[in-house]
């Protein structure tokens, strides 16, 4: 287990791994950045391992509180915590970007990868002024597509910024890819799609449709108060307004009259940042056939108890919900937005409807409700969907020969002793 360092205290040059002597016969240094502490329990854990068992030196940065992520478990790498907000604070911001250029100019990471918006932009700031020479700026979604105003303006202008000094963006879906290059976010050549896209991919042992026992599901269930024989629809992710949480529970009220024996599950949380409506939020909690059960650290058993996935979504990267549901042979109906039209065979493995259309979404829940056997159907046919193009370890290969690729072309080539 490595240690953790928190850069909300000065940093001195004794608290960080001290560099080889030999520059050239070091293992190449990889900083790997996001903004919560919960994508890197979520998002970067199975990548850190990769990369530490193929011979990088890994260290992993967010703010403050990775310990108290469900789920966490110590990383087979350093892990610094540096103070850092969602949303937009200018001078919270600049204090951050000030410590964050310290600790690259002590670290002196060979590559820089950051995720999510926030991290996306101190990180390329500080990794071009410490002139980290591979600095790759990952797209997980673009939030101006929610944005109003002048939020849209300065949310577009990061995204460029962002874009701009990275000397690799990569994109996790085709879709976003054609948009921020169509729309002048990131030149051609720069930006990137490796593969189906995917990242971080999906576990196709993990997310098994085997995992559908009796057993999982009847003991979730159980334990959840939903009866055995009910009709589940299953929301997984965020409980904020961009999921499209309005338009599921305008749908779940035409739905809940005509199934009587349905159920609406909900796993996550609910934000104070994006906080969803308060008669919403009441719905939630006095519908007696709503289980609002929370973040699960176990996401198997969760969708063994579904019988339909729903993922309303205004916005996503390459959405995960819809790869774990697809290798678990669930159907889902989701959103035709980037990332979540890039995770599906559309009327094969999943169906799709309009963007904050709650009839629409309604309609394509009925469908599935009504035919056990189209939901089998699609079922299987996402977990062949899922298992040929989004495998971890498929992902995890072309993310390996990018890097490598990037690394013949911008670092000094390793010398060997004669």
């Amino acid at each position: 287990m490595k240690r953790e360092t928190r850069l909300d205290t000065p940093i001195r040059a004794k608290d960080l791994p001290a560099n080889p002597p030999a520059a050239r016969h070091k293992r190449t240094k990889f900083l790997l950045m996001a903004t919560a502490p919960q994508a890197v329990v979520l998002f970067l854990t199975r990548q850190v391992s990769f990369l530490v068992s193929n011979g990088f030196e890994v260290h992993t940065l967010a703010a403050p509180g990775i310990e108290n992520v469900p789920g966490h478990t110590p990383l087979p790498c350093t892990h610094h915590s540096l103070p850092m907000k969602r949303t937009i604070h200018p001078l919270d911001d600049v204090r951050a970007l000030f410590k964050l250029c310290r600790l690259m100019r002590t670290l002196r990471p060979d590559i820089v990868q950051t995720h999510t918006p926030k991290a996306g932009l101190l990180g390329m700031i500080a990794a071009t002024l410490a002139r980290v020479p591979i600095r790759i700026y990952t797209v997980n979604g673009l939030p101006l597509f929610t944005q109003k105003g002048l939020s849209r303006i300065l949310v577009a202008a990061t995204d460029w910024m962002a874009c701009a000094l990275a000397t690799e963006v990569i994109c996790p879906s085709r879709c976003l890819r054609r948009f921020i290059v169509k729309n002048g976010f990131c030149r051609r050549e720069k930006a990137r799609t490796l593969g189906d896209g995917g990242f971080p991919g999906v576990d196709p042992e993990k997310y098994h449709p085997a995992r559908r026992s009796f057993t999982d599901r009847a003991s979730f269930r159980e334990k959840n108060a939903i009866p055995q024989d009910a009709l589940v629809f299953g929301f997984i992710g965020r409980i904020v307004p961009d999921k499209g949480v309005a338009e599921l529970m305008r749908a779940w009220r035409q739905l809940r009259e005509e199934f009587p024996h349905s159920y609406l599950l909900l796993c996550g949380h609910l934000e104070d940042v994006h906080p969803l409506p308060k008669e919403i939020i009441a719905q939630l909690q006095r519908d007696p056939r709503i289980r609002l059960i929370g973040w699960s650290t176990d996401m198997p058993p969760v969708y063994a108890a579904i019988d339909i996935c729903v993922l309303p979504t205004y916005r996503e990267a390459i959405s995960g919900v819809v790869l774990e549901a697809g290798a678990m042979e669930l159907p889902t109906v989701t959103t035709r937005v980037p990332g979540s039209v890039d995770a599906m065979c559309k009327g094969v493995t999943a169906l799709s409807v309009p963007a904050k259309d709650s009839d629409a979404l309604a309609d394509a829940l009925r469908k599935l409700a009504r035919d056990p056997q189209l939901r089998q159907r699609m079922g299987k046919a996402a977990r062949r969907f899922v298992s040929d193009r989004f495998s971890h370890q498929r992902i995890f290969e072309n993310l390996l020969n990018e890097y490598q690729r990037l690394m013949r072309r911008h670092l000094p080539a390793p010398r060997t002793d004669a």
